[in-house]
């Protein structure tokens, strides 16, 4: 067993050993909460029990296309009419960008509809 010392229901520090062997006694009288040996610095403590924090995995930014994400798929034709706007479809897909994959989706069915650009295109752009 360890020691701790216990603020406001979290184990703000361990002692690894007796703290009165360890540290001044006057902060030695800090740590009076023996602990399982698994306690950490940042775990709670509620109501004598050992709570451990819970790890939430952060969910990664959806993926944003752009229009440089877009011409990248294109043929040389197809880049030659983004490039110069030769279209109005064009010009409002590039106004729209950038989007996540349902958005990106949505303007590249735009796309070739308008014929701006093939199905094969698209698909290379989605890959």
């Amino acid at each position: 067993m360890k020691y701790a010392w216990i603020e406001n229901d979290k184990i703000r520090d361990v002692a690894h050993s007796n703290p009165a062997e360890i540290y001044h006694p006057d902060v030695a009288a800090f740590y009076t909460t023996q602990v399982p040996d698994d306690a950490a610095n940042g775990d709670g403590w509620v109501n004598g029990a050992l709570v451990k924090p819970v790890v939430v995995e952060p969910t990664p930014a959806a993926r944003q296309w752009t229009a440089d994400n877009f011409r990248t798929g294109m043929t040389l034709v197809e880049k030659t009419k983004w490039d110069n706007n030769s279209a109005p479809e064009i010009i409002t897909v590039k106004a729209e960008l950038p989007k996540e994959l349902a958005g990106a989706t949505e303007l590249l069915d735009f796309l070739v509809s308008s014929s701006v650009i093939s199905a094969a295109t698209k698909t290379k752009i989605l890959a």
